[in-house]
């Protein structure tokens, strides 16, 4: 759908945050992680407690609630970027501004080189590349996508959209909407939210030895899609610099 979109080499980049999730299984209790990672925590400037209120649940809710499953234990900050750890995800997040992909996997390549060899992870499921791109005014007016019932156009304040398909290979989860809720408040504000899924088969080599192509092909599809949906209008005001 997306593949013959003239993707620009830079962009005033509206990222407000992007997310890796990496959805796995641990073969040791989620409390035991910060211990099993410390040599990972240890090099975060910030000496703060790591530990997520979700520790404070009881275990056993944490163990049977769905909704709590993926849900981090551990999280710490550096330099921009955020590495967040629970028993069954993985999560890198880069925070605004973005800095650019380059320098975002300088931060979590060598942290998963040691996830690898300290062997917390038995096999993986799924990983996922996010994005949140956050827009002054209703975005409905400067994309490529147009709502409408019964004839009639959908584009006043508040109106969301949510939409799955696939790209090849990648799972890609659209949701669009204007009235976004930034620091809590609704504002008038429009969110593109993009989330490019791609599957494994659990095998943790396998995944150690691809996820890197993997990701780059997710990273791919998520600029084809953001790229493609945008008009021209709004990638103008963005200063769109090309090869």
């Amino acid at each position: 759908m997306f593949e013959e979109i003239t993707i620009p080499k830079k962009i005033e980049s509206p990222i407000q945050e992007a997310v890796f999730e990496i959805r796995y299984d641990c073969p040791y209790p989620g409390e035991a992680l910060y211990g099993l990672l410390f040599d990972i925590f240890k090099d975060f400037p910030d000496k703060e407690d790591h530990a997520l209120p979700i520790l404070q649940m009881p275990q056993q809710i944490r163990l049977i609630d769905p909704n709590l499953k993926y849900q981090p234990y551990y999280r710490a900050f550096r330099d921009g970027y955020a590495f967040a750890v629970g028993p069954h995800s993985i999560v890198f997040s880069a925070l605004k501004p973005y800095r650019g992909w380059t320098e975002w996997k300088s931060f979590f390549y060598p942290i998963l080189d040691t996830i690898r060899e300290k062997k917390i992870i038995r096999s993986v499921e799924r990983i996922g590349l996010r994005t949140f791109d956050l827009f002054d005014g209703n975005i409905f007016d400067k994309i490529n996508a147009k709502l409408t019932i019964a004839d009639r156009t959908i584009d006043s304040s508040p109106t969301a959209f949510f939409t799955e398909f696939d790209e090849g290979s990648v799972h890609v989860l659209l949701n669009l909407g204007n009235a976004a809720a930034v620091n809590g408040q609704t504002a008038r504000k429009s969110l593109i939210d993009i989330n490019c899924i791609c599957l494994f088969n659990g095998e943790v080599n396998g995944f150690f030895s691809s996820y890197k192509e993997t990701l780059e092909k997710a990273h791919q599809v998520n600029k084809q899609v953001f790229f493609g949906l945008i008009k021209q209008e709004l990638l103008s005001s963005l200063n769109p610099e090309y090869d």
